[in-house]
C-alpha cells in the first residue's frame, strides 16, 4: 500500500512538472525594465544631444526613436534600445 501511495505522489509530481506551462518574454526582458523617456533623454544629453523634438516608443522593435539634435548642430535619428539605453543607429537628416 506505502508502494501505491508513493507511486501515485510520483506521478502526481512528474504530471505537474510536464505540465507546467513556461512563460517567457521572446525579447529576454519584460515590461517593468524598461526605461523611461526622461531616463533615455538624460542618457543621450550626457552624450552631447539636445533639442529633443520627436519621440516615439517602438515596443515591438524595442526601441525608442528620437529626434534631436547632436553636439555639432545637425539634426538627427536616433535608434535607441528600450532596455539598455544604448544608441542602436544614427541617422542624419
Amino acid at each position: 500500500m506505502k508502494m501505491l501511495i508513493a507511486s501515485k505522489s510520483l506521478l502526481l509530481t512528474m504530471g505537474l512538472i510536464v505540465a507546467t506551462p513556461v512563460l517567457a518574454d521572446p525579447n529576454g526582458s519584460s515590461e517593468s525594465t524598461a526605461l523611461s523617456v526622461p531616463k533615455v533623454m538624460r542618457l543621450l544629453q550626457a552624450q552631447g544631444y539636445h533639442d529633443f523634438r520627436k519621440i516615439k516608443i517602438e515596443h515591438d522593435e524595442s526601441e525608442i526613436e528620437v529626434e534631436a539634435r547632436n553636439q555639432g548642430g545637425q539634426q538627427v535619428e536616433l535608434e535607441v534600445d528600450l532596455y539598455t539605453g544604448r544608441i542602436l543607429d544614427v541617422e542624419r537628416d
